[in-house]
C-alpha cells in the first residue's frame, strides 16, 4: 500500500496525532513528545481549546493521586470550616486512607492559610 492511500485511510483523531508528532519532530522539543496522545483524549474542539489557551506555555498535569489529596484536603475543609464539624470527627468522615493523612493535612493547614485571605459569596 502506498503513502496516499495510507493517508487516506487515517482518520480525524489520527490526522491530529499526526500533525502534533509531526510538530514535535520538526521542531525537536522534548516537551512536545507525548502531544500527539491528545488527540487520542480529547475531541478536536477541545484539542484546539488546550491550544489556543495554553500555546506557548509549559504545564504540568497533576497526577490522579495529587487530584484525589486535594479533594480530601477541600472535603475537610469544607467540615471544618464550614460545616462547624471538630477536625478530630472530620478525620474518619473524608474517608481517606491512613497512608496519606499527613498530606492531607499538610494541604488542609495550607488551604486555611489560603482561603482565609479570600472571601466567597453565594452567586446564586
Amino acid at each position: 500500500m502506498n503513502t496516499k492511500q495510507e493517508l487516506s485511510r487515517l482518520t480525524d483523531t489520527d490526522i491530529y496525532s499526526l500533525t502534533l508528532f509531526a510538530l514535535y519532530k520538526i521542531k525537536d522539543i522534548p516537551e512536545y513528545s507525548t502531544l500527539s496522545e491528545l488527540a487520542y483524549i480529547l475531541d478536536k474542539d477541545n484539542l484546539l481549546k488546550i491550544c489556543e489557551y495554553f500555546g506557548g506555555k509549559t504545564i504540568q498535569i497533576p497526577t490522579i493521586d495529587e487530584l484525589e489529596l486535594i479533594i480530601y484536603s477541600l472535603l475537610l475543609y469544607q467540615y471544618v470550616n464550614i460545616k462547624n464539624v471538630s477536625f478530630e470527627e472530620a478525620l474518619p468522615m473524608i474517608n481517606c486512607k491512613e497512608i496519606d493523612l499527613r498530606i492531607i493535612k499538610t494541604n488542609y493547614n495550607k488551604l486555611c492559610e489560603i482561603l482565609d485571605k479570600y472571601r466567597f459569596e453565594n452567586r446564586g
